[in-house]
């Protein structure tokens, strides 16, 4: 058997059977063997493939005896392939994975992984690629965590076009309320992901932080889209997407005992890194909100400290009090 490349070796179900198909309909007369020369798949993965492509795609394939492959009798058009929303929402740890193994044997792979699952989202969520590209890495993991659950069931009641009530946590009102709503897009923008929904209550179009969904309502009742909504026009419009922020320069030193982990692996792509004398360690990086800087800086308790921003280096702060008082009061 020759060797394979990685792309071929990690290669899925859905380039398996569009190379079939090609084969197929190039006069080739591929088999089940051709299949595991290529991608490097055991037998019974050949051979569910082909099933699948006579079976569930309905494509008209015979075996030529002779020629020991199939052909089509006539023209066969391979049907769009779409993803479970259980492996849709594997794109969250993706990205997340793009960073992790980047400049290793694996992350051109990977990438592959991610272009496919975007390519295959595009009339349902929209991904801020740059945002993708600039998160903190896992290892600290600063952004909100999102329930794959929660965003499995938003992205399958889009594609059914179904209304649906999420339990939702208002960040004003600081309670849990229930949102009755049209779901229309998932949107992943400055490293959180946002539903976008006609809000009954409102009346109006309205961008919702999806790590603040609790859980999501099926109501079984059908609504039909607004033929005149536009993603590209409610952006413009959105308080969310009002006006660009500049990026913001977080500077903060670790002590010898926590600088020992920063070293371990780059915090950030745009990560400056000032070494000293004592064993100690100061780093700046540039990112587009405050939000998640305070939850990751703390998390290291008193090996580090804020020096600039210095309204974060204030937030933290009155954090810091706050805690202090909760834990003296009793």
């Amino acid at each position: 058997m020759p060797s394979q490349s990685m792309d071929e070796v990690q290669a899925g179900q859905l380039p398996r059977l569009q190379w079939l198909h090609e084969q197929i309909s190039g006069g080739k007369f591929p088999n089940a063997t051709a299949l595991e020369t290529h991608f490097g798949i055991s037998p019974a993965v050949a051979y569910r493939d082909i099933d699948y492509l006579k079976y569930i795609l309905k494509a008209p394939a015979q075996y030529d005896y002779d020629k020991q492959g199939y052909f089509y009798p006539g023209k066969f058009k391979l049907p769009q392939l779409r993803m479970t929303e259980g492996e849709l929402a594997g794109l969250l740890l993706l990205g997340q994975l793009r960073r992790y193994y980047d400049g290793m044997e694996v992350e051109e792979a990977v990438g592959d992984a991610v272009s496919l699952l975007m390519d295959s989202l595009k009339e349902y969520i929209t991904i801020d690629q740059e945002s993708l590209d600039n998160i903190l890495q896992v290892e600290i993991e600063p952004f909100p965590k999102l329930d794959l659950v929660v965003f499995r069931d938003l992205l399958q009641a889009i594609r059914s076009k179904e209304s649906i009530i999420i339990k939702y946590f208002s960040g004003q009102k600081a309670t849990v309320v229930d949102k009755p709503c049209d779901p229309y897009h998932l949107l992943n923008y400055k490293d959180n992901w946002y539903l976008v929904a006609f809000c009954h209550e409102k009346q109006d179009y309205r961008d919702f932080l999806c790590s603040r969904i609790l859980s999501v309502e099926r109501t079984n009742v059908s609504f039909i889209p607004d033929p005149d909504f536009s993603l590209e026009d409610h952006k413009r419009e959105s308080q969310l997407f009002a006006a660009e922020a500049p990026p913001i320069n977080i500077v903060a030193e670790f002590d010898k005992y926590a600088a020992h982990w920063i070293r371990l692996r780059q915090i950030h792509p745009s990560q400056q890194t000032i070494e000293r004398a004592d064993g100690s360690i100061e780093i700046s990086f540039k990112v587009s909100s405050l939000e998640n800087i305070i939850r990751w800086i703390l998390s290291f308790g008193e090996h580090a400290r804020i020096l600039a921003p210095l309204e974060l280096q204030e937030r933290v702060r009155r954090t810091i009090s706050r805690m202090n008082y909760l834990y003296n009061r009793f």
